[in-house]
């Protein structure tokens, strides 16, 4: 009875282990495909790897060149109608206008007041403004002013005779016997070390000329009071703007203010 009972065992297990040994089979015949799949990953990320590289030359490429960037600026970027609002200056108001519009760039204020900083005189703690040019030559106090563009803040300078030219139309000279305009920026190529007045790009809050606010310094501009230049600085230096890499601005007086008015940019920056 017993052998009757191992012998039908045997006879039922066996399909089992038939059926079961080409399914292992198969399994083991998997396994090189398995470590293939993984090779060929690696190879994947080793692609993506050298692409990404090649991404970042190119963006290392995209860096302006010194040849690039003529007529580029590097200067404040804020919404112009903030100087556009403040308008054109009254008679012999070019210090307050200017500080107002200064003002407006830092506070981001609209309804900046030219008359908040006037008594008599400009009275530029008022505004928190201050004098850094001291009694320095004149390439110091033109790398004062570079430096405080690279930090987001505008400068007031004082000039004389014919102390500016028209971006707009580079053949129209304005000319005062006295005269502040607003620094907004640079030019891109300037060297450091040897910066010229025509080099920086202005705010200018005369219309005697045209409607378009925005100048270049002549180099025959820089006028000395009481034997000194004159700069204009904000006190406050937590209050900054970005800055961007931009041509002259288009924006005139009697633009269209329903609408952000951005800077001409040469190439818009994070």
């Amino acid at each position: 009875m017993k052998k009757l009972l191992i012998l039908l065992f045997i006879c039922l297990a066996l399909p089992i282990v038939l059926v079961k040994a080409p399914f292992l089979h198969e399994q083991n015949k998997e396994k090189p495909s398995t470590e293939k799949d993984s090779t060929s990953l690696s190879d994947k990320n080793e692609t993506i790897n050298e692409d990404k590289k090649e991404d970042a030359a190119a963006d290392q490429d995209e860096t302006p060149k010194e040849e690039d960037l003529e007529g580029v600026y590097r200067m404040l970027d804020f919404d112009r109608r903030l100087i556009l609002k403040v308008g054109v200056q009254d008679d012999y108001m070019c210090s307050v206008f200017s500080l107002a519009y200064a003002r407006a760039i830092l506070d981001s204020d609209y309804e900046a007041d030219p008359y908040d900083y006037w008594e008599d005189e400009a009275v530029w703690r008022l505004a928190d403004f201050d004098d850094i040019a001291f009694s320095d030559p004149l390439l110091t106090v033109l790398q004062r002013a570079y430096d405080e563009i690279d930090e987001g803040r505008p400068t007031l300078f004082y000039t004389s005779g014919q102390y500016a030219r028209s971006v707009i139309d580079p053949d129209q000279t304005r000319t005062s016997q006295e005269h502040f305009v607003l620094i907004i920026g640079y030019r891109a190529d300037a060297d450091y070390k040897d910066l010229k007045p025509s080099d920086f790009y202005c705010a200018d809050a005369s219309a005697g000329y045209g409607d378009v606010p925005w100048v270049i310094l002549t180099d025959e501009a820089p006028e000395t009071m009481s034997g000194e230049y004159a700069l204009y600085a904000s006190n406050d230096k937590t209050k900054h703007v970005k800055t961007c890499l931009a041509y002259a601005d288009t924006a005139r007086w009697d633009a269209d203010e329903s609408a952000v008015i951005y800077p001409n940019y040469y190439k818009k920056e994070s």
